[in-house]
């Protein structure tokens, strides 16, 4: 374990004790070798790096400088000469991923012991990690830039996807824009977003929605939707930790039928997402016995039944190409749809239940008291993004897999100093406890 180190000048560096002494490093072995350079501490590469996101410290040339500035640091973070740069790129290329898992995992059992995290409510959200490459550099020309068969060379396992970015507008423009838009909307707030082209990853993350705290992340290429990652982090989080939570909140890009069947099956839980309006069809009509009704105001006539991945669906045919005593009366489409010259027009609709349309609508008051706590996934990033999370200085799927990883087992580390020196108040205030910590020493 951490032990202290006896210095011969003094510091003000005790307030990170609190910090250091709750962290379990100790599945973190130092590697035997025979050959070459002598091996560092991993836990000591470890500490480093987490005060460097405690400090906010933009990449690692920086915290370089400042460990020569103060050698100090290096000796609070238990190294007796102060390890270079290079260790620490080492460090996250090298090391994998599951070890800084298992230690996520001990701080989430730390703080469900303390009572902080209890797992009532949990929400999914996923933010965009863009890749330390020249292709993101918006004043470099390189040719197809944002070609997605075309991978950068300096980073090939970066996969290429889109962000939504919001451009503040010049303080000349503000007052003109605000005015122009609350007249033409005088119910919506002025936005000014659009969206953009990056190369890099994304970062998952199942925030308890009550505490504001991550429970669990997992990082991946930027390429795969986020619909398709929210059973397998889901999977990941109840393999170690079997929370009951009452609702699972997500973003309506999670609208889907298998989502909330595996919410409500698998999880016992209720389903918070916002329905999804998807595209702007036209209203559907029925008439009494259930049968549809088409575009021309006739009645269509059911062509049988069949199962679709799953679903059961009714399917309804053209009336004037399917029954002769109608063709009689109707010699063609009134109209004129363009599908009645190759066999007439046709409809599917659902029989089996649809968990999409047993949803709690967001107009209910209850979906909107409890769709309020899906506001703490933001702010949950928002602390994440203050250590430069979202801009990695390393490349490679593991490297910044750890540099994500260590951004989550930071912010958890001063969830857990903090109800330790009785101030449960600072949970979320990373700043706020070094400096009344730093007060009381």
């Amino acid at each position: 374990m951490y032990q202290k180190q006896q210095l011969l000048f003094p510091t003000n560096l005790d307030q990170y004790d609190a910090i250091f002494e709750n962290l379990d490093l100790s599945m973190m072995k130092k590697p035997q070798q025979p050959t070459g350079r002598p091996s560092v501490s991993l836990k000591g590469i470890c500490r480093l790096l987490i005060y460097k996101n405690l400090r906010s410290i933009k990449t690692l040339t920086d915290l370089d400088t400042e460990v020569h500035n103060n050698p100090a640091i290096a000796y609070k973070c238990g190294f007796e000469k102060i390890p270079s740069r290079h260790r620490c790129e080492e460090f996250l290329h090298n090391i994998p991923n599951e070890l800084l898992q298992q230690v996520l995992r001990y701080q989430i059992r730390t703080l469900i012991k303390l009572g902080v995290i209890t797992g009532k409510f949990l929400s999914i959200d996923a933010t965009p990690v863009i890749a330390n490459v020249k292709e993101n550099n918006p004043k470099i020309f390189v040719g197809g830039k944002f070609n997605k068969h075309k991978f950068p060379k300096n980073d090939p396992d970066a996969r290429l996807s889109v962000m939504i970015v919001q451009n503040a507008p010049k303080k000349s423009d503000k007052k003109e824009q605000k005015s122009k838009q609350l007249e033409l909307f005088p119910s919506k707030k002025p936005k000014n977003k659009q969206t953009q082209f990056f190369w890099g990853y994304r970062n998952y993350t199942i925030f308890d929605s009550l505490s504001e705290l991550p429970v669990s992340e997992t990082t991946v290429q930027a390429n795969i939707g986020e619909s398709k990652m929210f059973i397998p982090c889901f999977k990941k989080l109840f393999q170690y930790f079997k929370f009951k939570p009452k609702g699972v909140l997500a973003d309506a890009i999670h609208d889907a039928e298998y989502i909330r069947k595996f919410i409500r099956k698998k999880l016992k839980a209720k389903d918070f997402i916002p329905i999804n309006p998807r595209s702007s069809k036209q209203e559907i009509k029925f008439t009494n016995q259930n049968t549809r009704v088409c575009i021309a105001g006739f009645n269509m006539y059911p062509y049988g039944k069949f199962k679709d991945r799953g679903r059961l669906r009714q399917k309804f045919v053209c009336p004037i190409t399917h029954l002769k005593w109608f063709a009689k009366l109707f010699h063609t489409c009134p109209v004129n749809h363009p599908k009645f010259a190759t066999g007439g027009c046709y409809a599917y609709t659902r029989l089996d239940k649809s968990y999409r349309q047993s949803a709690l609508t967001s107009k209910s008051p209850y979906f909107k008291k409890i769709y309020k706590l899906q506001s703490g996934s933001e702010r949950g990033f928002s602390r994440l993004l203050e250590l430069y999370m979202q801009h990695p200085t390393v490349t490679g799927i593991n490297a910044v897999s750890n540099h994500c990883s260590l951004a989550h087992i930071t912010v958890l580390a001063i969830a857990i100093a903090a109800v330790k020196t009785n101030n449960p108040k600072k949970i979320r205030f990373i700043k706020g406890l070094l400096k009344t910590l730093a007060s009381r020493r």
